[in-house]
């Protein structure tokens, strides 16, 4: 019978086993091109209809940088050149009535162009906001927010 041992774990009373309940690593990538960032609009909930960064959550056995790089191409078609890191942040995840604890990893990729882009996986629709006109309010995470924020004060 599993019994809470604390609010980060299950404990089995029979045989002792511990089941943890850590938290999720997810990835976001903050694509600029131009002087505009790359929103995707949620099609599904949490948050839908609002605005998201492209990404999603981290697979068993895959690096931050190969989550990135597969989320943006199955919500944007976009092959993701180089990235670095910004930042990470703490985040909550309301699926299916279940609140999710994540640790948010903020990528940023600034590719000089990029051609294609289309809506796929699970974005409504894309698009392209300039720096001075992103309306924090619209964008359905407050961890984000935080990394837009962060992302665009950072440039000279």
């Amino acid at each position: 019978m599993l019994q809470w041992h604390s609010p980060l774990n299950f404990e089995c009373g029979a045989c002792g086993f511990m089941l943890y309940l850590n938290v999720a690593a997810a990835v976001a990538v903050i694509i600029e091109c131009r002087g505009k960032i790359l929103f995707g609009v949620r099609k599904n909930e949490p948050g839908r209809g609002m605005l998201d960064l492209p990404g999603g959550f981290v697979d068993a056995g895959e690096s931050a940088d190969e989550c990135a790089r597969r989320e943006v191409q199955e919500e944007t078609g976009i092959v993701l050149g180089h990235l670095r890191f910004l930042s990470s942040f703490p985040n909550t995840y309301l699926y299916r009535d279940v609140l999710y604890n994540t640790l948010d990893i903020i990528l940023v990729s600034t590719p000089d162009e990029v051609s294609t882009a289309r809506a796929g996986d699970d974005l409504a629709d894309l698009v392209w906001i300039h720096g001075d006109a992103v309306d924090y309010d619209r964008i359905a995470f407050p961890s984000l927010r935080k990394a837009v924020r962060l992302f665009l004060a950072s440039r000279p």
